[in-house]
């Protein structure tokens, strides 16, 4: 990982409002880590998702300039990854490429995508198990939201989550 990519985090909308629904927001700050956030995706979960779990949270942030929001500068990249890619997930990567930073994607084919082209990617368990590994949350806090997150519908298999129990310090 290039010391840029471990500095700064773009989120797509999936762990904004995962993180969110588990209570877990506050990692994101946490993290003291730059979070750069697409400005489509500030607009899908604060302006259309008003009221739903991640909104305020991340209102909050950008309001008090703890998460940038920003538009990317290369529009023909946005445009070629736009299909099949949702045009939240393709702002991150383009945001992770321009600003060389890790990307937070929990779609498949989008983390697929962002691999091919060599960027760092990480989605909603790796923010857990990163913010663990800071201290920010201990192991039970790290049990108790990998659970949570499977209440919620969150698609995560038994074996995965077991794969990350068993890498526990």
């Amino acid at each position: 990982m290039n010391s840029q990519a471990s500095r700064c985090l773009v989120l797509d909308s999936s762990a904004i409002i995962a993180l969110a629904e588990i209570n877990m927001a506050g990692i994101m700050e946490a993290l003291d880590m730059e979070i750069i956030v697409p400005q489509v995706v500030y607009e899908e979960v604060v302006v259309k998702g008003r009221g739903r779990p991640g909104s305020g949270e991340l209102e909050d942030l950008a309001r008090q300039g703890k998460v940038k929001v920003l538009v990317p500068r290369d529009r023909a990249l946005v445009e070629a990854l736009h299909d099949p890619l949702g045009i939240g997930e393709s702002e991150a990567i383009a945001l992770a490429v321009e600003h060389g930073c890790t990307v937070i994607l929990d779609d498949r084919i989008a983390r697929l995508k962002a691999k091919s082209m060599g960027l760092v990617v990480k989605g909603t368990i790796g923010l857990l198990q990163l913010a663990y590994d800071k201290g920010i949350i201990n192991k039970d806090k790290l049990i108790r939201a990998l659970r949570e997150l499977k209440e919620q519908g969150f698609r995560v298999s038994d074996s995965i989550i077991n794969e990350i129990l068993k890498k526990l310090k």
